[in-house]
């Protein structure tokens, strides 16, 4: 009788932790949205929301409060803001552009960072203004990510790819997660001047270095890209047909 009643009170209080979980999931979620609809989030990050879907990316990768996050080739920063108020002031987001990013187009995207974190408007962030080969990480990054970039890493020489692939491996805790959003290509293409790369060219690149395959995801498919276009085009621009890769170490 006395282990009848034990193994009933602990199954209520198992049901009892897993509904309280599932609240406070939910209610995470609810303020996270509130997060990335707040008026001090640049206008134009939410007009982009519609068709990148933060949530539902972040939901798919699992980034949670507290980890530290490496934005790889960050630009202007949409993503990094997004990141930043995923993880939570526990967090961190390291915003990573190299001299390239910087300087291009007459340093439009280094600009929009500085603008983007000035007055310590984001204080989970740090600027990570380093070359590839210059990271000096080693186990201390839980999630990695490359948005809408690997297409052009794609065009280093196979050895430089490698020891950049390398170099994120190193800086990811023990099963640390690696994400990778492009645009999608015809199978076999790797378009430079449409600046699309097939997603299996992307795979097969990563998965060489010993990263596993996790899952993806057609969150951000469009079967109605072609893939003939330029990303840039006004009629597909912010519509093209992107996948979603989850690796881990």
């Amino acid at each position: 009788m006395k282990l009848k009643s034990l193994l009933s009170i602990s199954l209520v209080a198992l049901v009892a932790s897993s509904a309280s979980f599932a609240h406070s999931l939910t209610d995470y979620e609810a303020q996270y949205k509130k997060a990335l609809e707040q008026a001090s989030r640049p206008a134009e990050d939410r007009k982009r929301d519609a068709g990148r879907k933060p949530q539902q990316v972040m939901q798919f990768v699992g980034v949670k409060p507290g980890m530290k996050v490496l934005d790889l080739i960050a630009s202007g920063g949409y993503y990094t803001e997004v990141l930043a108020h995923r993880v939570g002031k526990n967090g961190e987001v390291l915003a990573h552009n190299n001299k390239f990013m910087r300087e291009v187009m007459e340093g439009r995207f280094n600009k929009e960072l500085d603008s983007r974190l000035e007055k310590n408007r984001l204080p989970n962030v740090k600027r990570f203004d380093k070359e590839f080969g210059e990271f000096n990480l080693e186990n201390e990054i839980d999630v990695a990510t490359m948005v809408l970039n690997y297409h052009d890493v794609y065009g280093f020489p196979a050895e430089k790819r490698q020891a950049m692939l390398n170099e994120i491996k190193k800086a990811l805790k023990p099963g640390g997660i690696f994400m990778v959003i492009d645009a999608q290509a015809n199978p076999g293409k790797h378009n430079p001047k449409l600046h699309r790369l097939n997603s299996q060219i992307a795979k097969d690149d990563i998965l060489k270095i010993g990263f596993k395959l996790v899952e993806e995801s057609a969150i951000l498919a469009n079967p109605k890209d072609d893939h003939s276009k330029v990303v840039f085009d006004p009629s597909i621009r912010g519509k093209t047909d992107r996948y979603l890769l989850k690796f881990v170490k």
